[in-house]
């Protein structure tokens, strides 16, 4: 039994040993402070992908039309400046067809923002998009 206990306890520093030789150490900094691996990075390809220009807010919980006002069921972590008080949003359908533009209001209770309809016809279950 010890000598299999010295066995595995050779085997696990070996491959501890092993497991370091594979990671980086830190790039050196040239005399104006600047990290060298910085000059590998190469500028952004034109066919890369970008991300997109409409970031995602919620969708509507109900629309109160005689009134001119939705209500929006926020998304996990909407843009901050989505939140201001009249920002502009932008209501679609599941097959991105819009629907309706709509203006923050100052109502935020929970994940539930208050937004006035200002023109189009959003219906419940539209995403809005900032």
């Amino acid at each position: 039994m010890p000598f299999t206990a010295r066995l595995l306890t050779l085997l696990a520093v070996i491959s501890f040993l092993g497991a370091c030789a594979h990671v980086a150490p830190p790039a050196a900094t040239t005399g104006t402070g600047r990290d060298d691996r910085t000059a590998e990075i190469s500028p952004p390809v034109a066919d890369a992908l970008q991300p997109a220009s409409r970031a995602l807010v919620g969708r509507i919980l109900a629309v109160d039309a005689a009134r001119g006002f939705a209500f929006v069921a926020l998304t996990a972590a909407p843009p901050d400046a989505a939140l201001a008080d009249g920002a502009g949003f932008i209501t679609r359908t599941d097959d991105l067809r819009e629907t309706g533009r709509l203006r923050a209001s100052r109502y935020v209770r929970g994940r539930t923002l208050g937004a006035q309809i200002l023109s189009g016809q959003p219906a419940a279950g539209d995403e809005v998009v900032f």
